[in-house]
């Protein structure tokens, strides 16, 4: 069996009666020299091996030590899981798509197996291990200094320290110290940069084909600006990894190497660049966002441009726990004493939220083993979520954001009772009918996912105004000696880009006369009124718990003010950057600060 019709970035090798005659666990193999050739030859055209085999992983890793073969690959899944889910998991690891990988099994039913979960996959039997050396589809381009080979084991170095960290890939990301440089001499790297034109796909926003040629002549054109972009962090450096022209205000290549997924720096860069016009074509692996607070990115030293921020110090131990807009807010209170847990995109690209009071009261429980199995089967969860911060980790006051009770959809399980939050609460997911046309923000939620909610869940609809007063009472009487800070929902009637946000502004007063009457019989209990700064179309994004950046400084502001309410005795420091600027600080803030230098 061979199927082999497009150029391979990616060889998966199995292992026992593949690479080697006989089976590794009965200790009668017999190593093939050629095949030991072939991959040293293939990472020298730049091309990348990895193993997907049913064996003992440390005797596997043994034997191919002995062989010298063991640092030639990447990312080996040496276990007994099925090799389909395997394989397809592996790919989306490294990057590529199906289409630029090979995988040599001896088993028939092991490739048919691949083949359905990765469609687009080649595939061959070891037969044809002899004719790849001069198949057209494995020619690669030349890297004697084993390049690409080396910066896949720093991806797979970060990723073997991701998974262990048991941190959220914001999380993990913020303290890799990423770095970026941004440099101007592409007619010195045209090389480069033109592979990376010709080659890339998955973060080529304008898929724009030009020869090295064309590319030079659009380089040198006056009238365009162009950079390319270097990536390193503590995992090591990443090289060339995007491109950008820019020519009469609107982006003609704007492109980024997969080796830099998931790390934002697509995001980060276009937000650096002041969101210039780009006509996106085809999909692309990241949407970008052009508000996204990307603080965890920064310009290489010599390139450093400072934002300006506040550095407070607290006498008592924050946590902030909510969803992007909080995430947007902390990038205003830079403080030592504060600790967060936010929204995140998980390694399925799916954006996961764990504010909502049912999973706080639900995981506060301990799930049983029926729930933890079914959380296991849930792509919108991941199981390490159930360990959250709010119940281990040291705080004395908690900001919070319930957007989250106020948006989202309950779904209960038929089986365990287990509740969970999903979407928007006035679509039903579990309904077939519903599935036609998947809004953007779902569109890596998979097919089996929508069709597990329809036959293991009942839709509730959204939490009560009761339901939502009960779990925050039993969230206060839980922590009955610290302090909570609620930021509420905006009102202004702003007009529905979407049908699921037709009358939110109603939703949101009903809920917030919930915080409001639980600040009254509380003291406790300090609500943030978003309300303030929000009274204008012009104070919101898409919709209405996406605010501008400026209600986000405002609503930090507002923040710090309560905060110092609640502790009289908390010294202010501001961090200027490099032109001694003062961000606007409130009246109250202000005084502080001359009391303390007086």
């Amino acid at each position: 069996m061979k199927k082999i019709n497009n150029k391979i970035k990616l060889v998966i090798w199995d292992l026992d009666d593949t690479l080697w005659k006989g089976i590794l666990s009965e200790d009668q193999i017999k190593i093939n020299p050629d095949n030991g050739k072939l991959i040293k030859e293939l990472t020298l055209r730049g091309i990348i091996n990895s193993i997907s085999s049913k064996n003992d992983y440390e005797v596997a890793k043994k034997k191919l030590q002995e062989i010298g073969l063991w640092d030639y690959f990447v990312f080996p899944q040496i276990n007994w899981n099925p090799k389909g889910q395997t394989i397809k998991e592996l790919i989306k690891i490294i990057g590529l798509r199906d289409e630029n990988v090979l995988f040599i099994d001896d088993s028939i039913h092991n490739l048919k197996e691949v083949l359905n979960f990765c469609p687009s996959i080649n595939v061959c039997t070891p037969d044809y291990i002899s004719d790849l050396v001069n198949d057209k589809f494995l020619v690669g381009k030349e890297d004697v200094n084993m390049s690409r080979l080396n910066r896949y084991k720093i991806l797979e170095k970060k990723y073997n320290s991701f998974t262990t960290s048991n941190l959220s890939n914001i999380e993990f990301l913020r303290k890799s110290e990423i770095k970026v440089e941004i440099l101007h001499d592409c007619e010195n790297e045209i090389d480069r940069i033109s592979e990376l034109v010709l080659r890339t796909n998955q973060l080529n926003y304008t898929k724009k084909r030009s020869t090295k040629e064309e590319l030079l002549d659009e380089i040198q054109d006056p009238s365009s600006q162009c950079g390319y972009i270097k990536v390193k962090d503590l995992y090591g450096e990443y090289g060339i990894s995007g491109f950008y022209l820019i020519k009469g205000g609107e982006l003609i290549h704007f492109l980024f190497s997969c080796r830099i997924l998931n790390m934002y720096i697509e995001s980060w860069t276009y937000q650096h660049l002041n969101c210039p016009k780009l006509h996106i074509q085809g999909s692309v692996a990241s949407k970008l966002d052009k508000t996204m607070n990307i603080d965890f990115i920064n310009l290489k030293d010599n390139q450093q441009k400072q934002i300006f921020v506040e550095a407070l110090e607290f006498k008592h131990d924050i946590l902030m726990l909510g969803g992007c807009d909080l995430g947007q807010v902390v990038y205003y209170i830079n403080s030592k004493n504060i600790d967060t847990q936010f929204n995140y995109v998980n390694s399925k690209n799916i954006n996961v939220h764990l504010d909502h009071t049912f999973l706080l009261r639900q995981f506060y429980e301990k799930p049983n083993s029926d729930i933890i199995k079914l959380i296991e089967n849930l792509p919108v969860i991941d199981i390490s979520d159930i360990e959250l911060k709010i119940f281990n980790t040291e705080w004395n006051t908690l900001i919070t954001s319930p957007l989250n009770d106020y948006s989202r959809g309950l779904y209960k399980h038929k089986k365990t009772g287990f509740i969970l939050p999903f979407d928007a609460f006035n679509i039903d997911w579990s309904n077939s009918k519903n599935w036609v046309n998947l809004p953007e923000h779902l569109q890596y939620v998979p097919i089996s996912f929508f069709e597990l909610l329809k036959k293991e869940f009942d839709f509730l609809g959204p939490i009560t105004p009761k339901q939502f007063k009960k779990n925050l009472e039993w969230l206060l009487k839980l922590f009955d000696e610290k302090k909570f800070i609620f930021l509420n929902g905006a009102e202004f009637e702003l007009e529905a880009k979407n049908p699921w946000e037709k009358d939110m502004h109603l939703r949101h007063k009903v809920m917030n006369t919930i915080l409001e009457e639980l600040k009254n019989n509380n003291k406790n209990v300090h609500v943030v009124d978003v309300n303030e700064f929000c009274r204008s179309d012009s104070a919101f994004r898409d919709n209405l718990r996406h605010y501008n950046k400026i209600v986000y400084k405002h609503i930090a502001e507002s923040i710090i003010d309560t905060m110092n309410k609640i502790d009289s005795e908390n010294r202010l420091f501001i961090r200027s950057g490099i032109d001694y600027s003062f961000r606007r600080v409130s009246s109250k803030v202000l005084s502080k600060i001359v009391r303390w230098f007086s």
